[in-house]
Order: C-alpha cells, then sequence, then structure tokens
C-alpha cells in the first residue's frame, strides 16, 4: 500500500475523532511498518487542511478545486478566495501535493442553467483553472464511460485559446478583481516575460517558499524587464495592475 488517506475530514471535530478513535494511530503504525509509505488527506476545508497539515505527517492533500468554490458558489465552497488560496500556495511552499477533485463543481459550471455564473465553462476552461493553481501536481475530473477519457485526454492537445478561462474575469466577485490567478490570458508580453509565472514565484516567496527566488532567477526574463507598457494591464481579465505589480516584484528580488 503506497498511500494512507485522511478521508474526507471537514470539520475539526472530524479531526479530533480521527485522533481519539484510535485510527490515526493505526494508520501511523502502519507506516512504521512500511505497510503505508505515505499518508495523504482529503478534504472540502482549509481551515481543517490547515490544521492536518500543521501535524506535519501529510505529503499529498486531495482537494476540490474549481471556480465556483474558489468564488464562494457551491456545496463545497469552504474558505474566502483568499483562503483558499493561501493553502494552494502553502501546499507549494511545503511540497505538499494537491490532487484536485470536483475540477467541474460535479457538472454545474459545464451548463449555463446550473453555473453560479450563468455562463457555462468548458472542461478544459476548468482542467486549466484547477492546474494554475500553486502545488497542483494533478486533475482528476469524474468519469463514466471510455468516450469521457478520450474527450478528457483531448486537453493534451488543446490550443490555448480552448484552455483560456479570462472569461472568468467578467463575472469574478469583488475580492478577486485585483488578484493575478496566472491565467496568463495578458500573454503576449512584448517584452517576453511570462508574467503569470513571476507573478506565481513572487506569490510563493512571500508565502515561505525557500525555492520560489531560485526559480524566479531561472527564468528567461524578470520582472526588471517589463517596459511598462501597459500592454498586460489592458488585458488582464481581473483588472491586475501588472505593470504597478512588476516594481513590487522587482524590489522583492533585486531584479
Amino acid at each position: 500500500m503506497d498511500y494512507g488517506f485522511i478521508h474526507c475530514l471537514d470539520a475539526v471535530e472530524d479531526w479530533d475523532s480521527y485522533q481519539k478513535n484510535g485510527v490515526l494511530e493505526y494508520l501511523l503504525d502502519m507506516k512504521q511498518q512500511g505497510v503505508v509509505k505515505h499518508i495523504g488527506l482529503s478534504t472540502h476545508t482549509p481551515e481543517l487542511a490547515n490544521l492536518v497539515l500543521d501535524a506535519g505527517m501529510v505529503e499529498q492533500l486531495m482537494f476540490s478545486i474549481n471556480p465556483g468554490y474558489d468564488y464562494r458558489h457551491g456545496d463545497y465552497a469552504n474558505g474566502s478566495t483568499d483562503e483558499r488560496m493561501e493553502l494552494y500556495r502553502r501546499c507549494e511552499a511545503e511540497g505538499i501535493g494537491i490532487s484536485v477533485m470536483k475540477p467541474f463543481s460535479g457538472g454545474q459550471l459545464l451548463d449555463a442553467k446550473t453555473s453560479p455564473f450563468k455562463k457555462a465553462l468548458t472542461k478544459y476552461q476548468c482542467m486549466q483553472y484547477a492546474l494554475d493553481k500553486p502545488g497542483v501536481l494533478t486533475v482528476l475530473p469524474g468519469i463514466r464511460y471510455a468516450e469521457d477519457v478520450q474527450e478528457l485526454l483531448g486537453f493534451l492537445n488543446a490550443t490555448p485559446e480552448e484552455r483560456d478561462y479570462g472569461i472568468l474575469g467578467t463575472f469574478a466577485p469583488r475580492d478577486a478583481v485585483g488578484n493575478c490567478v496566472y491565467c496568463n490570458h495578458c500573454q503576449p508580453c512584448p517584452a517576453g516575460l511570462n508574467v503569470g509565472l513571476i507573478n506565481k514565484y513572487y506569490d510563493l516567496a512571500m508565502a515561505g517558499d525557500a525555492m520560489a527566488a531560485d526559480h524566479y532567477t531561472k527564468l528567461e526574463k524578470h520582472a526588471s524587464d517589463c517596459v511598462d507598457c501597459g500592454h498586460c494591464d489592458s488585458r488582464c481579465p481581473f483588472q491586475v495592475k501588472q505593470s504597478k505589480r512588476m516594481e513590487k516584484i522587482q524590489a522583492r528580488f533585486g531584479f
């Protein structure tokens, strides 16, 4: 058995019970014996995820990520937009890989009639949205038939336009406006900057990721290469003032 999962805990009381009823002790004993090699956590709640991560035993997190939940829509829309993003950044900083469940919000995001935004997203848009979040290693959509597998594999050959979820900026909540979500809708940058990655490494560095500065250093272009042309500002669907942000990033990294 490679993985032992602390499964679907969504309340602090669940975690308390898990520790008191002997299940956690049994899981840790199995790991000590080598039967379980790694321990993962499945939850829908940032507060509970952070509490368990504080214990220092979890190496993988299964978490529901999609625009609906991140923007406070749906049964598992736990935590604010900022709290959820802070969890993703923490996982990246601490080397805890995220496996995304419910990327389509149970199919609700794929139909304008059930989407909380009153507009339908495509499967590829939802998958790219999840993959762009810090810490995410894989997205696990639900499937029914072999045809579903073939359709989802089409993501690997999808064009950037088919994956682009910039439309979210037209109906994102107020607390999400002004925050870079690394969608790269601003590309191509006339100066050749990878604006999404530059922002991601800056945010991770600010969250305490010791490796973020090294990743930033290895980029071909840096914030100091910004020519302040305003191209990204005009294209950002989330109204991020990237030109000003590049000044902060340059100050943080020194170039």
